[in-house]
Protein backbone atom coordinates (compact mmCIF):
# COMPACT_ATOMS: atom_id res chain seq x y z
CA UNK A 1 0.00 0.00 0.00
CA UNK A 2 1.53 3.53 -1.06
CA UNK A 3 0.14 6.78 1.14
CA UNK A 4 -0.70 8.33 -2.22
CA UNK A 5 -3.95 6.78 -2.12
CA UNK A 6 -4.33 7.15 1.14
CA UNK A 7 -4.28 10.99 1.59
CA UNK A 8 -6.80 13.73 2.77
CA UNK A 9 -6.39 16.40 0.58
CA UNK A 10 -6.64 20.00 3.09
CA UNK A 11 -6.39 23.49 2.99
CA UNK A 12 -2.72 24.72 4.34
CA UNK A 13 -2.29 27.13 6.91
CA UNK A 14 -0.80 30.93 5.70
CA UNK A 15 -0.31 34.49 7.69
CA UNK A 16 -3.40 36.14 8.41
CA UNK A 17 -5.94 33.03 8.71
CA UNK A 18 -6.91 32.34 12.50
CA UNK A 19 -7.17 29.59 14.96
CA UNK A 20 -10.52 29.25 14.00
CA UNK A 21 -10.06 28.86 10.58
CA UNK A 22 -7.27 26.27 11.62
CA UNK A 23 -9.92 24.02 14.12
CA UNK A 24 -12.58 24.83 11.17
CA UNK A 25 -10.53 22.92 8.45
CA UNK A 26 -9.25 20.09 11.02
CA UNK A 27 -12.60 19.06 11.99
CA UNK A 28 -14.21 19.12 8.99
CA UNK A 29 -11.33 17.02 6.90
CA UNK A 30 -10.84 15.03 10.62
CA UNK A 31 -7.33 15.60 10.53
CA UNK A 32 -5.24 16.92 13.72
CA UNK A 33 -2.86 19.39 12.32
CA UNK A 34 -2.38 21.35 8.73
CA UNK A 35 0.80 22.73 6.81
CA UNK A 36 1.22 26.22 7.16
CA UNK A 37 2.54 28.08 4.14
CA UNK A 38 4.32 30.88 3.23
CA UNK A 39 2.88 33.42 0.15
CA UNK A 40 5.24 31.23 -2.26
CA UNK A 41 3.54 27.84 -1.34
CA UNK A 42 6.46 26.63 0.34
CA UNK A 43 6.04 24.80 3.58
CA UNK A 44 7.45 26.81 6.46
CA UNK A 45 5.87 24.73 9.41
CA UNK A 46 2.93 23.17 11.08
CA UNK A 47 0.40 24.21 13.38
CA UNK A 48 -0.98 20.46 15.61
CA UNK A 49 -3.91 20.56 17.78
CA UNK A 50 -2.17 18.90 20.17
CA UNK A 51 0.22 21.32 20.70
CA UNK A 52 -2.61 24.31 20.22
CA UNK A 53 -4.76 22.48 23.38
CA UNK A 54 -1.20 22.17 25.50
CA UNK A 55 -0.68 25.92 24.79
CA UNK A 56 -4.42 27.80 25.34
CA UNK A 57 -4.95 25.03 28.08
CA UNK A 58 -2.56 23.17 29.88
CA UNK A 59 -0.37 24.42 32.24
CA UNK A 60 2.92 22.93 32.78
CA UNK A 61 1.79 22.28 36.61
CA UNK A 62 -1.10 20.53 35.63
CA UNK A 63 0.54 18.11 33.90
CA UNK A 64 2.21 17.11 36.95
CA UNK A 65 -0.84 16.39 38.74
CA UNK A 66 -3.29 15.33 35.98
CA UNK A 67 -3.81 11.87 37.11
CA UNK A 68 -4.59 13.69 40.25
CA UNK A 69 -7.21 16.21 39.07
CA UNK A 70 -10.85 15.10 40.06
CA UNK A 71 -13.59 15.25 37.57
CA UNK A 72 -14.72 18.04 39.15
CA UNK A 73 -12.26 20.93 37.90
CA UNK A 74 -14.75 23.63 37.01
CA UNK A 75 -12.64 26.46 38.09
CA UNK A 76 -9.74 25.08 35.74
CA UNK A 77 -12.11 25.21 32.16
CA UNK A 78 -11.82 27.49 29.67
CA UNK A 79 -14.90 30.46 29.85
CA UNK A 80 -16.08 31.11 26.59
CA UNK A 81 -14.49 34.28 26.44
CA UNK A 82 -10.76 32.41 26.92
CA UNK A 83 -11.96 29.99 23.95
CA UNK A 84 -13.00 33.12 21.98
CA UNK A 85 -9.90 35.11 21.95
CA UNK A 86 -7.91 32.15 21.33
CA UNK A 87 -9.49 31.62 18.00
CA UNK A 88 -9.11 34.16 16.96
CA UNK A 89 -5.41 34.68 17.44
CA UNK A 90 -3.14 34.16 14.20
CA UNK A 91 -2.34 30.62 13.71
CA UNK A 92 0.97 31.53 13.31
CA UNK A 93 0.99 32.12 17.21
CA UNK A 94 1.26 28.28 17.41
CA UNK A 95 3.85 27.94 14.37
CA UNK A 96 5.89 24.45 15.23
CA UNK A 97 8.98 24.59 12.72
CA UNK A 98 9.60 20.74 12.47
CA UNK A 99 7.42 19.02 9.48
CA UNK A 100 7.01 15.09 9.56
CA UNK A 101 7.00 14.87 5.98
CA UNK A 102 7.40 11.50 3.15
CA UNK A 103 6.42 11.23 -0.16
CA UNK A 104 3.27 10.04 -1.32
CA UNK A 105 5.61 6.87 -2.98
CA UNK A 106 6.72 6.28 0.63
CA UNK A 107 5.62 2.88 2.58
CA UNK A 108 3.14 3.26 5.43
CA UNK A 109 6.08 2.08 7.41
CA UNK A 110 7.92 4.90 6.50
CA UNK A 111 5.46 7.26 7.53
CA UNK A 112 4.73 5.44 10.76
CA UNK A 113 8.31 5.80 11.38
CA UNK A 114 8.63 9.75 11.12
CA UNK A 115 5.10 9.84 13.21
CA UNK A 116 7.20 8.20 15.80
CA UNK A 117 9.84 10.22 15.32
CA UNK A 118 8.46 13.24 15.16
CA UNK A 119 5.50 12.25 17.90
CA UNK A 120 3.27 12.85 15.68
CA UNK A 121 -0.11 10.92 14.82
CA UNK A 122 -0.12 12.85 11.34
CA UNK A 123 2.29 12.86 8.25
CA UNK A 124 2.64 15.73 5.26
CA UNK A 125 2.52 13.91 1.43
CA UNK A 126 4.68 16.45 -0.12
CA UNK A 127 7.06 15.61 -3.45
CA UNK A 128 8.31 18.13 -5.86
CA UNK A 129 5.30 20.05 -6.64
CA UNK A 130 4.71 20.51 -2.94
CA UNK A 131 1.89 19.34 -0.11
CA UNK A 132 -0.25 16.75 -1.53
CA UNK A 133 -2.36 16.03 1.81
CA UNK A 134 -2.27 14.36 5.70
CA UNK A 135 -2.33 11.01 6.27
CA UNK A 136 -3.21 10.06 9.86
CA UNK A 137 -2.73 7.21 12.22
CA UNK A 138 -6.24 6.29 12.00
CA UNK A 139 -6.72 6.23 8.00
CA UNK A 140 -3.55 3.70 8.22
CA UNK A 141 -5.98 1.66 10.65
CA UNK A 142 -8.91 1.94 8.61
CA UNK A 143 -7.04 1.05 4.92
CA UNK A 144 -5.76 -2.03 7.33
CA UNK A 145 -9.24 -3.10 8.11
CA UNK A 146 -10.25 -2.41 4.60
CA UNK A 147 -7.59 -4.11 2.96
CA UNK A 148 -7.87 -7.55 5.49
CA UNK A 149 -12.08 -7.46 4.86
CA UNK A 150 -11.24 -7.35 1.06
CA UNK A 151 -8.53 -10.51 1.36
CA UNK A 152 -11.35 -12.47 3.55
CA UNK A 153 -14.10 -11.78 1.15
CA UNK A 154 -12.24 -12.99 -1.60
CA UNK A 155 -10.96 -16.36 0.33
CA UNK A 156 -15.10 -16.63 1.46
CA UNK A 157 -15.90 -16.21 -2.92
CA UNK A 158 -13.09 -18.45 -3.87
CA UNK A 159 -14.32 -21.13 -1.04
CA UNK A 160 -17.46 -20.58 -2.16
CA UNK A 161 -16.24 -21.30 -5.60
CA UNK A 162 -14.62 -24.69 -4.36
CA UNK A 163 -17.47 -26.05 -2.91
CA UNK A 164 -20.00 -25.67 -5.77
CA UNK A 165 -17.55 -27.86 -7.96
Amino acid sequence: MKLEHMSIPTAVMRKGMTLRDFFEECAERNVPGLPYVDDSGRMLGRISIRDVYKHMAIPDYMLRVARMLGDQTDRLDLPEMKVRETLALPVETYLLETMPCVSPRSSIVKALAIMELFNSGYVFLVDDEGYRGVVTRMLIAKRMLECVRHQEELEGQAGEQGAES
